[in-house]
């Protein structure tokens, strides 16, 4: 896609970017978990979750309208509740980009069991997973036209492969599989609201870049609501043809989509699906890890609230120091969980970001709401966008109930290891030669220790 300014992102890439972030391995892979739990019911949980993500991203949108900085999430934060929370949401919306990050090579890997079996093996998994990250590490370092470019591809791809799926199953949709009855639970209600959430990530990192895009504040709220409302509609259309050519037997299959196709085009159908997958689990990978890095250095760079040295580019725009350190992330992850393992953390991770966003953009709307009130100017429509922002609120205090234990401990684990490598690299700045070695040596035994425990812990479901 060609830039029209130097150094900017056009929209339309832009715009497959926020696709290509949030289209990825769930709609591949959970069609028919979610058939299980919830039935025919599941596409109206689809509209249920699209229309919570949407009120969500209106408080981002509604924050990007008002500030134009860098971050996102952190930097809204920072402006509406100060320096201390700003950085603890900085710091946690680099981790849920970490873990989506991580998620999605889990995603990648499971799905090429059928044709390598042996990723099934816990060494192989962990030495293809990475490989990926030098992959995607190698992607990113080459700067910003080796990202869009290979986002945009993967975006292409992915959509090309969804609509032939479409286009092509729905003349052998069959009305009576609609008719399939599962009997289902609440719990079965609540799980699928999770993991129907967790398909629609990444939205939450377009801001992040703001000021690579043209007329941030202008184009990004309408970024952030076209992006959700279009994933939304794809979803609704792949799974209601997912239902409609398998029935109730689409909760016997592993990659549901590719099996579907399968059974009406043979080995060269499922291989094509299959691909378009895999193209669309890296895709959101590839996205990811663009957006990601920003998120720290962008610490560093808009309010030193780290080290400058950690917001240090390259000519061609690159955070070569933030990309390194959430390359080392992202394998600590992958060396410890697999994909369903990995999704409760990657949700906890955003739960905290959103929930601290919808209060920002509560704060600001309550405060804009006293300014009109003052002049006499209030209108329906300042209430409307108060109650979108406490909805949000609601909806994230809604999906903390999902959060496991054992993603608690992982997540807290990995907090404080973190926390305490970028506390030395802060008090670096102020302390001598010698108390930097005995201090740096303390963190990294620490470190080393904590890696080397997760390492002998296989993988959840390996």
């Amino acid at each position: 896609m060609p830039n029209h300014q130097a150094g900017k992102i056009s929209f339309a890439s832009v715009f497959l970017f926020g696709i290509n972030s949030m289209v990825g391995s769930g709609i591949f892979l959970l069609p028919g978990v979610l058939f299980q739990d919830a039935g025919n019911w599941s596409l109206a949980l689809i509209l249920l979750v699209a229309l919570a993500v949407l009120a969500m991203a209106y408080c981002y949108a509604e924050m990007a309208h008002h500030f134009s900085g860098n971050g996102a999430g952190w930097y809204y934060t920072y402006k509406e509740f100060g320096r201390f929370w700003g950085f603890e949401i900085g710091l946690f919306t680099w981790l849920q980009g970490a873990a989506a990050i991580a998620t999605e090579i889990a995603a990648f890997l499971r799905g090429l069991r059928p044709w390598l079996p042996r990723l099934s093996e816990i060494t192989v998994y962990r030495w293809a997973g990475l490989g990926m990250i030098l992959i995607l590490l190698t992607i990113r370092l080459l700067g910003k036209k080796a990202s869009t470019w290979a986002n945009n591809f993967s975006t292409v791809l992915k959509l090309a492969v969804l609509g032939l799926f479409v286009v092509l199953g729905i003349f052998y949709v069959k009305p009576g599989n609609f008719n399939a009855s599962v009997h289902n639970s609440l719990s079965d209600f609540d799980h699928a609201f999770m993991l129907i959430f967790f398909m629609f990530p990444g939205f939450s990192f377009l801001p992040v870049q703001a000021s690579s895009f043209h007329n941030s504040k202008k184009n990004l709220p309408k970024l952030l609501i076209g992006v959700v409302i279009s994933v939304a509609v794809i979803y609704v259309i792949t799974m209601g043809v997912a239902i409609g050519m398998l029935g109730n037997r689409i909760d016997n299959a592993d990659a549901p989509l590719a099996w579907a196709f399968g059974q009406q085009f043979g080995k060269l159908g499922e291989a094509v699906i299959m691909i378009g997958m895999l193209g669309s689990i890296a895709g959101v990978a590839i996205s990811m890890f663009y957006s990601t890095p920003y998120v720290v250095s962008s610490l560093a760079n808009e309010k030193a609230l780290l080290p400058k040295f950690i917001g240090i580019k390259t000519k061609n725009g690159v955070p070569y120091v933030a990309t390194l350190l959430t390359a080392g992330i992202v394998l600590i992850l992958v060396m410890t969980g697999d994909y369903l393992a990995l999704i409760p953390c990657s949700i906890m991770i955003a739960v905290v970001q959103y929930a601290f966003v919808a209060m920002a953009t509560i704060k600001l709307e309550f405060a804009d709401l006293k300014r009109r009130h003052a002049q006499g100017k209030i209108d329906h429509i300042d209430i409307y966008e108060m109650v979108l922002a406490v909805i949000a609120l609601l909806c994230c205090l809604f999906l903390a109930r999902f959060v496991t234990p054992l993603a608690i401990v992982d997540i807290y684990e990995m907090v404080l290891a973190v926390i305490a490598l970028l506390c030395c690299l802060f008090l670096a700045r102020f302390v001598t030669p010698l108390a930097i070695e005995i201090t740096a040596g303390i963190a990294l035994i620490g470190v080393v220790s904590y890696l080397g425990q997760l390492i002998k812990r296989p993988p959840a479901g390996n």
